[in-house]
């Protein structure tokens, strides 16, 4: 499946809120063979006003939207496409699920789609399947290239169209084993995970934060830093300057502490100070350097 939505500032959604604008889904049996298509236009009603960004790269304009169906009709026409039995939802990257879900919250008061069973990011499946780096996540667009696929007769950021280019990929780098490990049922943890907001840590004092995240040891001497001030946030990470009580060195100690749904990631930085240059001499007038 893949989405387009208008971005706007709502006061109905009590903030910034991405409406969908068009549906595209594309149906795969088991043997990774195509056996069905869906479209949908869906009629704004949170903003009517579509923006330049997003005419601009999907090319879609007001005027397209004005004869489309309803959010509400487009779902219920989705749940009858897709029938009834076991069933895999993918998305190039979970970015349209959490689109999907956020307009499911807004329209129908749901925290939940009622007729997804299982989910497989197809960004990072086929990226793994690929070149294994998921690192930097790759683009549709990039993904055809690479892999030979001709996108002739299919418009990039359109939804029919993108769901179409991801099919083909999957197909063909699709293996039975690999693609069941990454299946994730849909269940209570799927959604908490997919919802969990990650954060950066500035408090020094959170419980979080263990004293080894901000211990560290000289480079030279390997002995223990000195904490020369409290340690301050800035910039999403805490800085401390530190200094050798060995060997006298002087350093700049960071660390960022970002909670996420796994648990906590952690990343230190350790940069030695460049030495104070030597004040120079300073020689009076008249005065005899021999005596």
């Amino acid at each position: 499946m893949d989405l387009e939505w208008n971005g706007s500032w709502s006061k109905a959604a009590h903030g910034y809120f991405n409406e969908i604008i068009e549906i595209g889904a594309t149906m795969l049996d088991d043997s990774m063979q195509k056996i069905g298509g869906f479209h949908a236009m869906i009629r704004p009603v949170v903003s009517k006003k579509i923006t330049n960004l997003v005419t601009d790269l999907t090319g879609i304009a007001a005027d397209e939207l004005k004869d489309g169906i309803s959010f509400e009709q487009a779902m219920r026409d989705l749940t009858a496409w897709i029938g009834e039995g076991t069933s895999v939802l993918l998305t190039w990257s979970n970015t349209d699920l959490s689109v999907l879900l956020e307009n499911y919250r807004f329209f129908f008061k749901k925290t939940h789609l009622p007729w997804m069973q299982n989910y497989v990011d197809a960004q990072a499946y086929c990226q793994s399947r690929m070149d294994g780096d998921d690192k930097q996540q790759m683009g549709l667009t990039r993904a055809c290239e690479t892999l030979g696929i001709s996108d002739e007769g299919l418009t990039a950021h359109r939804a029919q169209d993108d769901s179409e280019m991801t099919a083909r990929v999957l197909a063909k780098l699709f293996d039975r084993e690999s693609f069941e490990a990454a299946l994730r049922p849909a269940d209570e943890e799927f959604y908490k995970r997919l919802t969990f907001k990650p954060y950066v840590i500035g408090d020094i004092h959170h419980p979080l934060i263990k004293n080894g995240y901000l211990s560290f040891r000289c480079t030279d001497c390997h002995r223990r830093l000195k904490t020369k001030k409290d340690w301050r946030f800035f910039n999403q990470s805490f800085f401390a300057d530190m200094v050798c009580p060995g060997c006298g060195k002087a350093y700049t100690a960071r660390v960022q502490v970002k909670k996420k749904y796994e648990g906590v990631a952690v990343k230190r930085k350790l940069t030695e100070k460049a030495p104070k240059p030597a004040e120079p001499e300073i020689i009076t007038k008249g005065e005899n350097r021999n005596g």
